[in-house]
């Protein structure tokens, strides 16, 4: 296992679901022994907690109810917090969204957008059985859910990452250009 040298890494995930955000995130954990802290887990906790299904109807819904009634960066304070905990020296933070970046980034956090078409990503989706509605939804639903709140925004923060990565071929290739991007950033 490679570990990065000195300064304490800190690498944000922003993209659209599913153009690679966890696989990367995977990837630096099981690489770089990276600490891997994710908006959803405390989504997850919550409704776990609560005996409701972690699906991402339910992770949407509670995540702008929380954010309706504590306010825009309760989430993003939450975990903020578990990275502040950690004594890991690799930190990522996946699946950045709204008025989250700047959170990540007052940590230190470099931004890396992954982003993959809309088709990629909907064949992506028909594979992956993560959250008990996945693979349920029609094309059209998918597009649709592009369009929510917690999604629609998510191409603008793209545009102000410091890193942009584009998923469309194997996973060899998505690891290949994270090296390429965590190389760049660990440097001394």
């Amino acid at each position: 296992m490679k570990k990065t040298k000195g300064k304490r890494v800190i690498i944000g995930l922003v993209g659209e679901k599913f153009a690679g955000k966890d696989a990367a995130a995977n990837y630096l954990v099981k690489k770089y022994g990276a600490f891997h802290a994710r908006f959803s887990h405390i989504l997850d906790d919550i409704l776990n907690i609560l005996y409701l299904p972690v699906s991402r109807r339910n992770e949407i819904d509670l995540g702008l109810g929380l954010r309706k009634i504590f306010g825009n960066g309760v989430l993003g304070k939450a975990l903020m917090q578990r990275v502040k905990l950690s004594t890991a020296k690799f930190v990522v933070i996946n699946g950045i969204r709204m008025d989250e970046m700047a959170d990540a980034k007052k940590l230190g956090a470099k931004i890396v957008y992954i982003t993959a078409n809309k088709l990629i990503r909907y064949q992506r989706y028909l594979k992956r059985h993560e959250k008990v509605d996945d693979a349920t939804m029609s094309f059209k639903e998918f597009l649709r859910q592009e369009k929510e709140l917690t999604e629609i925004g998510i191409p603008k923060l793209g545009a102000k990452a410091d890193y942009k990565v584009v998923n469309e071929g194997t996973l060899a290739e998505l690891y290949g250009k994270m090296d390429v991007v965590v190389g760049k950033i660990a440097k001394p």
